[in-house]
Parts: structure tokens; C-alpha cells; sequence
């Protein structure tokens, strides 16, 4: 088994479902882009559920580097750092015409048609990505400690939401009327 195949597979096939979806990527497709047998797929990954995964993990690990870069950059305020990670996701996805946004939102979507190992590790990729915003909440609103994990969650759940939403309409709207709605929760709370 070469481990250069393996790589093509995962890196051809995190493209190929980042743009069609998990559901809708089939071995074929994945095999013909990589540039390898077919047959060296079933060698490689026990199935397409654990290839899921672990395209899921690789996606995973480029998504923490863009939160290190942005949610984690010490020199910005906490909402330069939101806004920083924003506006870069913001750049991919026009970069893509507004057609892609996500793989985590993506694959959350398609749960029905994933087993529990899949759904499982996006669980846990969630978890880990609300964690992150609620580090910077905590940041934000230090007098408001209780709702810093529900804030976080509820940021990302937010985004991802308006990513899905801006793939169905193929415009920049959706994260536009985002943006404006961050810069009111940026503000700090009314003194009581």
C-alpha cells in the first residue's frame, strides 16, 4: 500500500466533498481524481464512513490553524479576533463564488445519511470549535462568565448557519447581514 495513494485519496477526496458533499461523492470519483485504482481505496480506508472521518480530521487541523491565526493572535483585541476569523473564512468563500463554504456545516447538514462514527467525530469537531469562540467571549464579556459557552455556540452555530445560506443563494448577502449583526453583539453589554 503506498502511502502517496492514501494521501491523494484523502486530499483529492476532502476536495471533491467539500465542493459536491459527503453523500453525493462517490469512490469512483475519488479513486479517478486521485489518479489510482479503484481497488486501492478498499485498501487504504475499511470504508467511506472512515475516510469521512479522517478527511473530517484533516479539515479539522486546517481550520485550527486559521482559529490559532485569528482567534488565537494575543496582539488583536478579543473582537479583532472574531472579526479576523470572520473575514478570513469570509475571503475563501469568495474566492469559491460564494459556493462553498464549510465542510463541518456541510457534513452536519448530510447527518442522516452518516453512521455514528462520522456523526460522532462532527460532534466532537463542534465542541472543540465552540470552545474556541467561547475562549474569546470569555475575552469579550469577562463580567458575563456564565453565557461565554452559550455565546460561543451560539456564534458558531450562527456562522455556519449563514455559510449554508450563502451557498443556496450563491451571493454574499447572508454573511453581509452577518457581519452587521456581529458588529451589535461586538458591542459591549449596557451597564447595569
Amino acid at each position: 500500500m503506498s502511502k502517496d495513494q492514501r494521501e491523494a485519496l484523502l486530499e483529492e477526496g476532502m476536495k471533491i466533498v467539500h465542493a459536491r458533499g459527503f453523500g453525493a461523492t462517490g469512490v469512483r470519483e475519488i479513486t479517478k481524481a486521485a489518479g489510482v485504482p479503484q481497488g486501492s481505496f478498499t485498501n487504504h480506508f475499511r470504508s467511506k464512513e472512515g475516510f469521512g472521518v479522517l478527511i473530517l480530521d484533516r479539515y479539522e487541523q486546517k481550520l485550527d490553524g486559521i482559529m490559532n491565526e485569528t482567534l488565537g493572535n494575543e496582539a488583536l483585541s478579543p473582537a479583532d479576533r472574531l472579526r479576523a476569523y470572520f473575514d478570513r473564512i469570509s475571503r475563501t468563500a469568495a474566492e469559491a463564488g460564494w459556493q462553498r463554504g464549510c465542510l463541518v456545516p456541510d457534513m452536519a447538514a448530510e447527518i442522516a445519511v452518516h453512521g455514528d462514527a462520522l456523526r460522532e467525530r462532527l460532534c466532537a469537531v463542534l465542541e472543540h470549535q465552540s470552545a474556541r469562540f467561547e475562549e474569546v467571549v470569555r475575552l469579550l464579556r469577562p463580567d458575563d462568565e456564565a453565557a461565554a459557552i452559550d455565546l460561543g455556540a451560539f456564534l458558531l452555530a450562527a456562522w455556519y448557519g449563514t455559510l449554508l445560506r450563502m451557498k443556496v443563494e450563491r451571493s454574499p448577502a447572508a454573511v453581509e447581514r452577518f457581519r452587521r449583526m456581529l458588529e451589535g453583539f461586538l458591542q459591549p453589554p449596557p451597564r447595569k
